[in-house]
C-alpha cells in the first residue's frame, strides 16, 4: 500500500513541475514544447524503468551506474523543485513576486544537490567511548560499526575500496555491520568482484553482520553466497563468541517473519559477560527487548536518518531510536545512518558515516 502512495504522490509531483516547466516555455514554438515535454517525461519515468530493471537483474554494470545516477537524481530534483515552487507560491501570496519561478526552483535544487553529493562524498567517523560493567578477557575493545553500504550500481568498487581503508586506517579489533551491505541485486557485485575489497578488512577479532531488508530483496540465496567469499561471518539468529569473550547476537532481519524471538537468542549466552546485539531494524519493541534481555550494547541501521530532508522528519516520527547513540537502562544503543545510502547519491540533513567505538570493560 505504502508504495502506491508513493507513486501516486511521485507522479502528482512531476506533473505540478511540468505544468510549471510549461508555463515558463510558453512562448516557444510547439516544437520546442513537444521536444522539453518527451525528455522530461523520460526523465521522470526512468526511476520506474531503473526499478523495474535492476529488480530483473538484467543490466550490465556501467549502464547500471549510468542509469542509476540518473534515474535516481531525478527523485530528489523532483522534490527539492516542487519544495522551492511552493516557497515561491507562499512568497507571492504574501505580495511578493519572483519571475521565473520554475528557473529559481530548478536552479536552486540543482545547488541544493551539489553540496548533497558532496556531503554524501566525504563520509564522517563518528567516535564514542562507552563502558561496560562486564568483565571480558581485554579490557577495551575498539569496534568499527556500519551499516547500511548498499553495494550495488550505486555504491561502486572504488567506492567501497575506499570504504575499506577508511575502517582499516581506525585498526579495528572486531568489525560489525548492521545489515544492508548489499542493495538491489548481487550480479553487479560478482560482475566488479566487490568481495575482492572485502577480503582487505583487517580486523583481528572478526568481521560480523546481519542481513538487512535489501539482502532478501536481492534473493537471500544470492547475498549469502556472496557474503560466504568473504571473511565476514553472516549470524542469522545465531550466536558468535569473540576470541576476547564478548558475544555477539546476530539476528536475521525482520523481512524474515519466522526469525527468532531475541528472548530465545539470549538464552544461549552468558549474562555475566559483555553481550552485543545486531539488528538491521531499529524498531521500538525489539530494542525495548534487548534492554530487558539485559545486553550491554546494540547496533541497528536500516533508518538512514531520512538521507534527505525533510524525509528524517517522517523517520523520526516512526522511530523512537531514529538515528544516534542514547543509553536504555544499562543498554547502549547506536542507530547509524549508514555508510553508503540506498537510491539517491545525496546526503541533505544527514550524513554518511562509521561508528569508531571503543569500549571498555571491567
Amino acid at each position: 500500500m505504502i508504495f502506491a502512495v508513493m507513486a501516486v504522490v511521485y507522479v502528482l509531483a512531476n506533473v505540478f513541475v511540468y505544468w510549471k516547466c510549461n508555463s515558463a516555455i510558453s512562448a516557444a514554438p510547439l516544437w520546442a514544447k513537444v521536444a522539453v515535454g518527451v525528455v522530461y517525461w523520460v526523465a521522470a519515468l526512468s526511476f520506474v524503468a531503473y526499478m523495474y530493471a535492476s529488480g530483473n537483474r538484467v543490466l550490465p554494470p556501467r549502464v547500471g551506474h549510468a542509469f542509476y545516477w540518473f534515474s535516481t537524481s531525478w527523485l530528489v530534483f523532483t522534490l527539492y523543485t516542487v519544495l522551492f515552487l511552493l516557497l515561491f507560491m507562499v512568497v507571492g501570496l504574501c505580495g511578493l513576486q519572483v519571475k521565473g519561478q520554475f528557473v529559481w526552483s530548478a536552479g536552486l535544487s540543482l545547488l541544493v544537490m551539489a553540496w548533497g553529493f558532496a556531503n554524501f562524498a566525504t563520509p564522517d567517523v563518528r567516535r564514542m567511548t562507552l563502558d561496560v560493567c562486564k568483565p571480558a578477557v581485554a579490557r577495551s575493545l575498539r569496534v568499527v560499526a556500519v551499516s547500511d553500504v548498499h553495494l550495488g550500481y550505486g555504491v561502486t568498487r572504488e567506492r567501497l575500496e575506499r570504504f575499506v581503508g577508511m575502517i582499516n586506517a581506525e585498526q579495528p579489533d572486531v568489525v560489525l555491520i548492521a545489515g544492508d551491505l548489499i542493495d538491489m541485486a548481487v550480479a553487479p557485485l560478482f560482475e566488479e568482484k566487490m568481495y575482492e575489497p572485502l577480503r582487505d578488512i583487517r580486523a583481528p577479532q572478526g568481521i560480523y553482520m546481519v542481513p538487512g531488508n535489501h539482502e532478501y530483496i536481492s534473493g537471500i540465496g544470492e547475498s549469502v553466497r556472496f557474503v560466504g567469499m568473504t571473511p565476514i561471518v553472516l549470524l542469522r539468529d545465531s550466536v558468535a563468541t569473540l576470541p576476547c569473550g564478548i558475544q555477539v547476537v546476530g539476528r536475521d532481519d525482520n523481512y524474515n517473519r519466522g526469525r527468532k524471538p531475541l528472548a530465545e537468542l539470549m538464552r544461549g549466552v552468558d549474562g555475566g559477560k559483555p553481550v552485543f546485539v545486531l539488528d538491521h531494524q531499529p524498531n521500538d519493541s525489539e530494542i525495548g527487548a534487548a534492554v530487558s534481555c539485559g545486553a550491554d550494547f546494540v547496533l541497528c541501521g536500516h533508518t538512514h536518518k531520512g538521507q534527505v530532508w525533510p524525509m528524517n522528519h517522517l523517520v523520526s516520527a516512526l522511530y523512537k531510536h531514529a538515528y544516534g547513540y542514547t543509553k536504555e537502562g544499562g543498554t547502549h544503543v547506536y542507530v547509524s545512518s549508514g555508510l553508503g545510502l540506498w537510491g539517491p547519491p545525496y546526503r541533505i540533513g544527514s550524513d554518511s558515516e562509521m561508528a569508531v567505538i571503543d569500549f571498555h570493560f571491567e
